[in-house]
């Protein structure tokens, strides 16, 4: 890495739409920071001595990118995540809760945006989160949380599932090609328009 920032607290447009490579940040509070078109690569938001993350909560994440990151254990409570990408990323045990990935078009019309791809999702926290027909392959979901998440028309192709408990979430019209599908009971959730292999 080429900087390391520790505990640092970051001014609202400090990366803003800035590309921003091979830098540690340890214990660092981007909260309500605007990082919009903001590009995050080969950087680390993980501290090993304190097993903690970096705190994202109410961060504005428009079109932001991470990849090839160590995401684990931050904090993306209430994040606007409108087209965010993670990819080829660690996050496990990241909080997703609250987090924003669609545009209102009116009370009753939305769409959603976000490419979160080959990455490890084991143990985050998806609950209630509304992802639909986003990009959600190739990534690990072992013992991911997501009660009350709504996957709608997503493609969750060539996902390695475990310890998931599917009727937990809605799935209905995802893309489940190519992936270890653990425990999955066709009798128990609800299948209109999934793909499946076979």
């Amino acid at each position: 890495m080429e900087k390391h920032f520790i505990n640092e607290k970051f001014s609202r447009d400090q990366f803003t739409g800035n590309r921003v490579k091979n830098i540690a940040f340890s214990n660092c509070d981007f909260s309500g920071v605007d990082l919009t078109d903001t590009e995050f690569v080969d950087c680390s938001f993980y501290d090993r001595n304190s097993l903690e993350g970096c705190d994202f909560n109410r961060a504005k994440l428009k079109n932001a990118s991470f990849k090839s990151c160590d995401l684990s254990m931050s904090n993306f409570k209430n994040i606007s995540a409108l087209g965010l990408e993670i990819s080829e990323c660690l996050a496990q045990g990241a909080d997703f809760r609250g987090a924003n990935f669609m545009n209102m078009i009116t009370t009753r019309s939305w769409f959603c945006s976000a490419y979160i791809t080959k990455t490890n999702l084991s143990y985050a926290n998806f609950s209630r989160v509304i992802l639909e027909k986003c990009e959600l392959w190739e990534n690990r979901w072992n013992g991911t949380v997501i009660t009350g998440a709504v996957f709608r028309g997503s493609d969750l192709s060539c996902g390695e599932f475990s310890s998931f408990d599917w009727s937990l979430a809605d799935f209905t019209g995802c893309d489940l090609t190519g992936g270890a599908l653990g425990e999955l009971d066709a009798r128990r959730i609800n299948l209109d328009g999934v793909k499946l292999d076979g």
